[in-house]
């Protein structure tokens, strides 16, 4: 299985006889998103991935899914127990 680059796939795509204002408005748009894309800075996943373990390290103790919060605390918790009548 070969995998085309993305500029292959938007040339198939836009290869007709006469270009409609639809698909010249996406190719555009497309243009617009790549350099957007280009500009960002990248980093390895392997950096990525240490900062985000250290982050959460870091971060564990006032994450309340991690640690709990006291029932006292918990703003969804019934105040009144349902009673029917």
């Amino acid at each position: 299985m070969s995998v085309l680059p993305f500029s292959a796939v938007l040339l198939s795509r836009m290869s007709s006889k006469a270009p409609s204002s639809n698909s010249v408005a996406h190719a555009r748009r497309i243009v617009q998103q790549l350099k957007v894309e280009a500009g960002f800075e990248r980093i390895k996943v392997s950096k990525a991935s240490a900062d985000l373990m250290t982050y959460c390290t870091e971060n564990a103790r006032s994450d309340p899914l991690l640690m709990g919060i006291q029932a006292s605390d918990n703003p969804f918790k019934d105040k009144k127990p349902c009673t029917i009548l």
